[in-house]
């Protein structure tokens, strides 16, 4: 395994991978959301603080999400993670039929989307990652009426009725799912020739508890929260035997005649309808829920949009064939490097922001760790030199 680490912007070190021939089997990466409002009039370097109202809301927002200027528009007004030429670059340096997972914003992900598709990408449906510990930012309309002096009348006839682009509980981000097409004739040559093309079902699968065979993974994926939990029903599973004998007719053939069924005996089980998609626990192996990204998977770092390692080491797995690399062009704090580690590929990490290639450089031991129990904590204190090389070698790692 080897991390492959530099700091820089990521088109430019694109081009420059590019340019030496590098490629790469997959992409798992964490894009900016661009969750902005103001950012292009007040959120600027120089630009003096934004000030209206009583509790500092545009001061806050013109600075981007949890005041992070990187999740804004550049300086030039661009967005990186919405342009079809970034994402050209990751097309060039991805093999052929390799995916690019990617997550986004629900608010702001059809503009990355439509930049993947038009950067050259097939776009596959996206997967969805639930959660339940989102928080409503809504404005109560007959509690600013009565602030602003309004009748009576007019404050209790809008009584419950909230407004703003964050009204309803934030329970869903997409992960967009996009593929470099097939350069071969067929899918399975691609595989054959370029060792991708095809997602690693078998080793994705549910988990199902009596069966030796996990289910179908789904393009749903939760946290396992008595949130996300309470809006599955109660559901019977399979109650026969599948015998792989069983006709077409039955569903009028609209999507064409089974070709033949794997036979498999009944599950016969019943709960949560929950059961039937991937989940994971924070920090923890394949056997819960996918939660929000815990004390393991930040490392020490701060980074307000970690993701869980759980959640990204079974991206990872999907679409990386054994031995594969792994691309992250906007790495934060490095948890896509440490999800590829542990299902033993190999990764290209790229991150712009001084404060978190501090924080990558800590959690693979590049840099003066912030206490020798982040290392213990991962587990990787005495592994750092098998995985990143020698200490001579530190300079060549960082590019």
């Amino acid at each position: 395994m080897h991390i492959d680490f530099h700091q820089g912007d990521s088109r430019e070190v694109l081009r420059e991978l590019i340019a030496a021939g590098v490629r790469v089997h997959s992409v798992v990466t964490d894009c900016p959301y661009y969750l902005e409002s103001i950012v292009k009039r007040f959120g600027k370097q120089d630009s003096a603080p934004a000030k209206f109202g009583s509790d500092g809301r545009f001061s806050r927002v013109s600075k981007g999400f949890m005041g992070q200027r990187w999740d804004g528009a550049d300086e030039n007004g661009e967005r990186v993670a919405q342009d079809p030429e970034f994402w050209k670059l990751v097309y060039e340096v991805l093999l052929p039929g390799g995916y690019a997972l990617a997550f986004s914003s629900p608010r702001t992900g059809h503009r990355q989307a439509c930049a993947m598709e038009d950067a050259g990408f097939v776009m596959h449906p996206f997967y969805g990652w639930t959660y339940g510990q989102g928080l409503p930012k809504a404005k109560g309309v007959s509690n600013l009426l009565k602030k602003a002096g309004a009748d009576t009348d007019d404050v209790e006839q809008w009584e419950g009725w909230y407004y703003g682009t964050q009204s309803c509980k934030p329970a869903l981000e997409p992960i967009y799912f996009g593929q470099r097409p097939f350069d071969q004739s067929s899918g399975f040559r691609n595989v054959l020739v370029h060792g991708v093309g095809a997602i690693n079902i078998e080793a994705c699968r549910v988990a199902s508890d009596g069966a030796e065979l996990g289910r179908w993974p789904a393009n749903l994926l939760h946290d396992g929260s008595d949130v996300v939990l309470s809006v599955f029903p109660q559901s019977v599973g399979q109650r026969g035997d599948l015998k792989g004998s069983e006709p077409s007719d039955v569903t009028k053939a609209i999507y064409g005649k089974f070709a033949g069924r794997t036979p498999f005996a009944k599950r016969d089980d019943r709960g949560s309808a929950a059961r039937f998609f991937n989940s994971f626990p924070p920090n923890g192996s394949p056997v819960g829920y996918f939660g929000k990204a815990g004390k393991v998977d930040r490392a020490g770092s701060d980074h307000p949009t970690v993701k869980p390692i759980g959640l990204l080491r079974w991206l990872c797995r999907l679409v990386t064939p054994p031995g594969g690399t792994v691309l992250d062009p906007f790495a934060g704090s490095g948890t896509t490097g440490q999800a590829a580690i542990e299902e033993g590929f190999n990764s290209i990490l790229i991150e712009r922001e001084p404060t978190y290639a501090d924080d990558i450089r800590w959690r693979f031991g590049l840099g003066k760790p912030r206490s020798i129990e982040i290392l213990d904590m991962l587990g990787l204190a005495d592994d750092v030199g098998t995985l990143l090389g020698a200490p001579n070698d530190l300079e060549e790692l960082l590019g």
